[in-house]
């Protein structure tokens, strides 16, 4: 039995007439060097393949009147990071005035899931209520070579169900993950000197 694992670039679906579908799959980062006679060995063989994005997709709400962001974010000397008030929603806030409506758009942004994840694994990421899991431990042991299938298991719910709880819980922790990357590299820049 031949086992191998490399990261390409998913380029193309192809249906084929009889019902067939082809995938394209294109390696240029050297992850199949020394692989290539194992590869070959599986031509015409069944395999088990599982995909998953090495980016994570998420949206932030733009100010349509400005162009910033509605949401920015801060880290403190200890990582942690917090959403700064604007001066006026906190001035707002102290006299208890209704928030005026602000004109937004959605923006989508794209990060490295290494990125999220060692975020979430740090410690530093926030739980939601509606996302009750321990993501920080799901995604360490995901990341060490155990299955969706095996985590879903001892959580009682389907892999499907684990597989969009993860991805949702990426998302919503992105652009803190992107400023607390920012710090962390700063601090890295800052030792180094």
């Amino acid at each position: 039995m031949s086992y191998i694992e490399f990261k390409p670039v998913l380029k193309k679906v192809n249906l084929k007439p009889d019902g067939k579908q082809e995938i394209v799959l294109e390696v240029t980062n050297g992850t199949l060097n020394g692989k290539l006679d194992a590869l070959s060995e599986m031509i015409d063989c069944k395999v088990e393949v599982s995909l998953e994005s090495l980016e994570v997709n998420y949206s932030i709400t733009i100010n349509a009147r400005t162009n910033k962001p509605m949401r920015e974010y801060t880290v403190d000397d200890k990582g942690v990071v917090q959403e700064l008030k604007p001066s006026h929603e906190q001035l707002e806030a102290e006299l208890d005035v209704e928030e005026a409506k602000v004109p937004t758009k959605e923006e989508k942004q794209e990060a490295d899931r290494e990125i999220i994840d060692a975020f979430i694994i740090s410690g530093m990421a926030p739980s939601y209520d509606d996302l009750p899991n321990d993501f920080a431990n799901i995604v360490k042991r995901k990341l060490e070579g155990e299955s969706y299938n095996k985590l879903a298991n001892e959580l009682g719910i389907s892999s499907s169900e684990i597989v969009t709880f993860v991805g949702e819980y990426r998302q919503r922790v992105a652009p803190l993950a992107v400023k607390w990357n920012e710090w962390k590299e700063q601090q890295d820049e800052d030792a180094d000197k």
